[in-house]
């Protein structure tokens, strides 16, 4: 089971969010996957194994991170939603490179990781709302006389 902490106002209309994006269909042919979680029981929950701080295995192997507590608090609300108090976590180790085809085949239910929301993405599944920013910066050696991108050129 996915260990809890107390949330947060913000943490629990994320979790209302993820829940109405991740129950959301994938595709027209697999059934809901709300409908699909109540039916067997278990939802699968995707997780990183090294994207600390968000989703990774602790020090005894078991999944972690506050993208993996956000998705626990998910389930909760999938347990009082669907009625079943019983719902057996199933974690699935996934990549940057298969995490999009495993929500999109159904072998997920929700991706617990720090996958970015990005245009083309958002054409293949869906998001719940962003909790994380982030900005990417060059560095020089302060005596490399670079100053811009366009020093860069050539």
């Amino acid at each position: 089971m996915i260990p809890l902490r107390p949330a947060s106002v913000g943490i629990r209309a994320l979790c209302v969010l993820g829940l109405a994006v991740a129950l959301s269909p994938a595709t027209a042919q697999n059934p809901l996957t709300l409908d699909r979680v109540k039916a067997s029981g278990q939802m699968a929950v995707g997780y990183r194994e090294s994207s600390v701080p968000f989703s990774y295995l602790d020090g005894s192997g078991q999944p972690t991170g506050f993208s993996w507590e956000i998705c626990g608090r998910i389930v909760e609300q999938v347990k009082r939603v669907t009625g079943r108090a019983d719902l057996k976590v199933v974690p699935v180790a996934v990549t940057s490179q298969n995490r999009i085809p495993l929500l999109q085949n159904g072998t997920l239910d929700i991706e617990c990781g720090s996958t970015t929301n990005n245009s083309e993405r958002a054409k293949q599944v869906a998001f719940a709302i962003n909790y994380f920013y982030t900005g990417t910066r060059f560095l020089v050696n302060a005596s490399s006389g670079i100053q811009s991108l366009d020093d860069l050129k050539g």
